[in-house]
């Protein structure tokens, strides 16, 4: 058998079935666009094999495409494992018993529904030692995936967010174009080689390398699109109100909040607000004995409605919505004019106008039911448009919610494959925020995904910890007596102390979510994306740095110290480490290790209720010297919630720190770029920690005013 193989661009090399490969619908659809051909001359091809810059020589192997032994062999051993994932599910969802006592044998025949002679093969020799990451969701259990086999098709709690990008630390790795479902061996079945099975797909894939991991990841975005920048206000806490509330139950709980001074933004309804309870339909209202909305209210100023009340106090809302519809008809007719159906985001103006911020998408059926007889207005299966539906259903939503306000919405989904991160957030749903829940972040994080997150454990003070600092906070009370302050005293002193330190952190946590939009580098960051040169990180599971200067583990007493400086926060005893693995005792009323990488420059608030209380005049910036090196970091800023940051319309301010002859120098540079309600001046509080003499600071801008502090460790 023989394919074609061209280079497109420096880092990416397609090889496909034939060189005029049909269009796809990712790319008809606006999910992925593929680079125009550059001239490149410096990666060798031959017939099997491809020769990267690195000298790399990437040898492979193709499968007739009559020969389906490996697939079927494949589809046995995925539909085994799924068997023994299910007496999990019935455990925890003894309510869903019945249902998914027959779940595996309902997949079973969906996948038997998907034989065709149409498959393809292509299979990489690999070396003894090479790891292997990304494939979004596929495994909860570590980071570094070899010796394992992986399905790349979303199913509910299973593998929920798929993404068909699996690479080394050689820099090099394989993004799938396939559509449908298919297979990633690697080392596996098939010994020593990294295999690709799919179905009813032809063969085609782009080659990825680049110098480092990060590269790859920048890559995959290229093709992808760049992560969506979520409102800032959502970067603070959103809470899931109990489903079963009203609007006075919920206003009463809101009001605790502000009065315990536990800060929160964003509130999101569960289906009970709704007047059909898991309403498909596009007739969809409030529930008026629950919300007393009626049509007369429906606008946004209306100031006794309860979404205006909500505002009043500094809080957002969001709308829990599910669908099965044909979202591919749609996209057919702004393609093509074929279709009838409007977007999904068409019946959902109406909740926007009267002052709805956003939408969590349910899996529902989007994720668990799927008809193998139901065909879409572009002619294929429901089964062949699986995959792609996950995306299709936020990319409507983002673009109506944006259209319609010029703002960004609250937007995630706990699906996904293949662009996700361009439209909205992800959340692992429905399983608590556990150690399985932490590693699929990390997995997301190596997969290209910025804006993740779990469902928190009030009642855990490792997955407070974790979850509290995770890209977003995310705490669901959709059930149970899950407020803060019935958790117990103890738990509630944990939650509020964590949600107000992420508070204080917002605009370092905020600023890394700019610098991913604009570089594709998540601000969660496992351990092999920041320090793949050290052996020692390349299958660590349990930390991860968020940003460039914050070390968080969770579910361990094990913590691994990259060479170099680190402080622990909560206590403030100093570490030099030459890469080495502690032990940890976690203290009291805390969840997990924090440490502070030498050279921070941290940018923080004070303490605020919700982001929008104060003003963004005053930073303090919190610097850790390190008297070895000089450290930069660059501040981005931007208005915080329109559409503006797609232009890359925000604010950079380059800070530095360095120590000469015992003095320690700080320099504030200009605040390059402007953009909505920019702060017209900046007041700079400069805390030096863990330093006592001479500190020196300089500013670009004359009418800023800087105060330096001398600080003893504050945690």
């Amino acid at each position: 058998m023989k394919c074609s193989i061209s280079s497109i661009k420096e880092g990416i090399i397609r090889i496909s079935k034939h060189e005029n490969m049909p269009e796809k619908y990712m790319e008809r659809y606006g999910i992925i666009k593929i680079p125009e051909k550059e001239a490149v001359d410096n990666v060798e091809i031959e017939e099997n094999s491809v020769i990267l810059p690195s000298g790399r020589k990437l040898n492979f192997t193709l499968r007739p495409e009559e020969d389906d032994t490996l697939w079927n062999d494949e589809q046995e051993y995925q539909l085994e494992k799924f068997k023994e994932f299910m007496p999990w599910r019935r455990n925890v969802e003894g309510a869903m018993e019945n249902r998914l006592e027959n779940a595996s044998e309902d997949w079973k025949d969906i996948m038997d529904a998907r034989k065709s002679t149409k498959k393809f093969g292509i299979s990489f020799e690999i070396k003894e030692n090479e790891k292997f990451y990304g494939l979004g969701e596929g495994n909860r259990k570590r980071i570094e995936h070899r010796g394992s086999s992986y399905q790349n098709w979303p199913v509910y709690q299973y593998n929920e967010v798929v993404i068909p990008l699996v690479y080394t630390q050689e820099n090099w790795g394989v993004l799938i174009l396939a559509e449908d479902r298919h297979f990633v061996d690697i080392d596996d079945h098939i010994k020593g080689r990294l295999t690709i099975l799919g179905n009813l797909d032809e063969l085609d894939i782009l080659i990825l390398y680049g110098d480092s991991i990060k590269d790859i990841i920048k890559l995959y975005i290229e093709v992808s699109g760049k992560s969506m920048l979520l409102p800032k206000y959502v970067y603070g806490l959103t809470y899931i109100a109990p489903m079963y509330q009203n609007q006075f139950e919920i206003l009463n709980d809101m009001m605790k909040y502000r009065e315990k001074h536990i800060p929160v933004d964003n509130v999101s309804l569960e289906p009970g607000w709704m007047n059909n309870y898991y309403d498909y339909s596009f007739d969809k209202d409030w529930n008026l004995s629950k919300f007393d909305i009626h049509p007369w209210m429906r606008k946004r100023e209306y100031p006794s409605q309860f979404l205006s009340v909500m505002r009043r106090f500094g809080f957002h809302v969001g709308l829990w919505n599910c669908s099965y519809y044909d979202l591919c008809d749609h996209e057919e007719r702004l393609v093509t004019g074929v279709g009838q159906l409007p977007s999904w985001y068409e019946h959902l103006k109406k909740f926007v106008n009267a002052g709805v911020d956003g939408f969590k998408m349910d899996p529902s059926d989007m994720l668990i039911r799927v008809d193998p007889n139901k065909i879409y207005t572009n002619g294929k299966s429901e089964l062949e448009m699986h995959n792609i539906s996950q995306v299709l259903v936020l990319k409507q939503m983002y673009k109506g919610f944006t259209e319609q306000t010029g703002n960004r919405p609250y937007l995630h989904f706990s699906g996904g494959y293949t662009g996700q991160q361009h439209w909205g957030g992800v959340t692992t749903g429905d399983n608590g925020g556990k150690e399985g829940s932490m590693i699929w972040l990390l997995n997301l994080a190596m997969s290209g995904f910025m804006n993740t997150t779990v469902d928190m454990d009030i009642y855990s003070p490792e997955t407070i910890h974790f979850a509290m600092l995770a890209p977003w906070a995310h705490h669901n009370a959709w059930e149970g007596c899950r407020q803060p302050w019935y958790a117990g005293e103890e738990n509630e002193r944990i939650y509020t102390y964590y949600a107000r330190l992420r508070y204080r952190l917002l605009p370092y946590i905020y600023s890394a979510a700019i610098e991913c939009h604009e570089t594709g580098i998540p601000m969660l960051r496992p351990m092999p994306m920041e320090f793949q040169d050290d052996n020692n990180c390349l299958e660590l599971s349990n930390q991860y740095m968020l940003g460039e200067y914050i070390l968080l583990s969770a579910f361990t007493d094990k913590v691994y110290l990259p060479k170099g400086g680190w402080i622990d926060y909560w206590t403030g005893e100093e570490y030099e480490s030459q890469g080495e693995t502690i032990t940890y005792t976690i203290p009291k009323e805390r969840g997990g290790a924090f440490f502070i990488k030498k050279g921070a420059i941290i940018p923080q608030w004070s303490d605020r209720d919700y982001v929008t209380q104060y003003g963004e005049e005053e930073i303090a910036l919190h610097i850790y010297p390190n008297f070895n090196e000089k450290s930069t970091y660059v501040f981005y800023e931007d208005d915080g919630i329109s559409v503006d940051y797609e232009k890359n319309i925000c604010s950079q301010t380059e800070i530095s720190c360095e120590c000469v002859e015992g003095k320690v120098l700080v320099h504030i540079g200009k605040r390059e770029g402007d953009y909505q309600n920019k702060p017209e001046k900046r007041i700079w509080k400069i805390y030096v920690h863990g330093f006592d003499g001479n500190v020196t600071v300089s500013c670009a801008e004359k009418t800023a005013e800087v105060v330096v502090i001398l600080a003893p460790h504050e945690a």
